[in-house]
């Protein structure tokens, strides 16, 4: 990890665990992306509701294998590598959720 001074400079990590909960609740509105610095992003997300789910997912899963960095290139404070893949197991159940109700109204759809 990226040791910085908070006081020595305006440019501080920023806090994972928040970061990964905006990311989460209100991604796909873009917010995790006003907290990290990039507000052109975020405006763009917010616009196009996380650019139709696959910009947000894309966010989410580089958050949770830490590859994520705010605008100034730093890493997020105090990774918590259980709380990503409990966050990772958690969406990929509401996929799951969503396919298995969502196969028989595609189905019924084919046969007609």
């Amino acid at each position: 990890m990226i040791e910085i001074n908070k006081r020595s400079t305006p440019h501080y990590p920023k806090n994972y665990f928040l970061a990964l909960m905006l990311c989460c609740f209100l991604g796909m509105f873009g917010i995790h992306r006003f907290y990290t610095g990039y507000k052109r992003i975020g405006f763009i997300q917010l616009i196009t509701l996380g650019g139709f789910g696959i910009w947000w997912l894309i966010d989410l899963v580089s958050m949770c294998f830490n590859s994520y960095k705010d605008k100034y290139g730093i890493e997020m404070e105090e990774y918590n590598g259980a709380l990503a893949a409990l966050v990772l197991m958690g969406v990929a159940i509401m996929f799951l959720v969503v396919a298995s109700l969502s196969l028989p109204t595609l189905f019924e759809s084919m046969v007609r």
